[in-house]
């Protein structure tokens, strides 16, 4: 930001910064002092940056209308307060950017005057008119109703950035940024110093990113990773995005880092196929196993089988021991290793 409160920077191939930090008219900046300035500028776009109480309304509609005819762009970005007439000259930009912890102000026009009553009812008219021509301006930029227009005029209604954005008085809001001026508000009946410095405090440090970064980044994020893994050209509007800056400097060790998640997560998913080869092999071990000591119970049960004794009422009692298979023993050997190895 820079110390003087009116001030042009024009540096060759890159928009002008165009400083407008103090009043409007007499005691700031007049209209006649900033339409020569811009004339300078016709070809070039400019960053309008405002920091003002307003002023005088007549420089303020016709610095308004200098800005609105432009052929190149104009962005204005409010930083810090935008007051009366000074709203009026940033909606004449193509795009009002507003940080975060600044303040908006519209109200009735202004004025006094030294006369008859005839003199004071001609001034009264003309304040009214000029009102009218303001809340158009303001109507035409917001799509807000005449009448709701009407009354915050009436009301001097502050709005703070959130505030000015939902009811279209701004595009965009940037980051907080640190406003170092100081305001005599004493001739606004709805804020006073305290309630001022408190509102231009408000989330200085606050780093959360802008709802338009957030909407490019989510967009943007997918690309943004096949990019640094260099597998694609970055699109235009990424390489054109300030708000994020890649550090070529970590390029390497960014792809390297990717490049060892990789390995791990093929070298993790061919150990679990083996685990699963491996498991599919045991099932089968496991059956086939059983299948061979059912095959031994029977055989062994079949070998410790007892004689069938036979009664007849006639005929002597007869009774047939069937002799002890002579390999029982082996198969319980047999079948006990079995059982062991299984189990186990």
């Amino acid at each position: 930001m820079t110390e003087k409160w009116y001030n042009i920077q024009n540096k060759a191939g890159k928009p002008a910064d165009v400083y407008i930090f103090d009043e409007i008219g007499t005691y700031g900046i007049t209209a006649q002092e900033f339409i020569t300035d811009i004339k300078d500028l016709k070809d070039t776009p400019i960053n309008l940056r405002i920091n003002s109480l307003g002023g005088d309304v007549f420089d303020g509609m016709a610095m308004y209308n200098v800005i609105k005819r432009r052929e190149a762009k104009t962005t204005v970005y409010i930083e810090g307060i935008a007051a009366s007439i000074a709203t009026i000259i940033s909606l004449g930009a193509d795009e009002v950017v507003m940080a975060e912890n600044s303040l908006f102000m519209i109200h009735n026009a202004w004025g006094g005057t030294m006369g008859e009553a005839k003199d004071m009812r001609k001034t009264a008219d003309t304040l009214e008119k000029i009102t009218g021509e303001l809340t158009d301006i303001y109507r035409k930029k917001t799509g807000l109703s005449y009448d709701a227009l009407a009354e915050m005029m009436d009301e001097e209604t502050w709005l703070n950035a959130n505030e000015a954005l939902e009811m279209g008085f701004i595009d965009t809001i940037s980051d907080s940024i640190k406003v170092a001026a100081k305001y005599d508000v004493s001739k606004f009946k709805n804020i006073t110093q305290e309630e001022i410095q408190n509102k231009l405090s408000i989330n200085i440090n606050n780093k959360k990113m802008t709802n338009e970064l957030k909407e490019w980044f989510n967009n943007k994020v997918e690309e943004i990773v096949t990019a640094v893994k260099g597998d694609v050209k970055v699109s235009a509007d990424v390489a054109e995005q300030t708000a994020i800056t890649v550090n070529l400097g970590d390029n390497d060790e960014i792809k390297n880092k990717i490049s060892e998640f990789e390995s791990s997560n093929i070298e993790l998913s061919n150990k679990i196929s083996l685990l699963e080869e491996e498991l599919v092999a045991s099932k089968g071990t496991n059956e086939t196993l059983t299948q061979e000591v059912e095959a031994l119970n029977a055989k062994i049960n079949k070998a410790d089988a007892k004689g069938t004794e036979i009664v007849t009422e006639a005929d002597p009692v007869v009774v047939e021991n069937k002799k002890e298979d002579a390999n029982s023993g082996f198969y319980n050997l047999l079948a006990g290793k079995i059982r062991t190895k299984f189990n186990n």
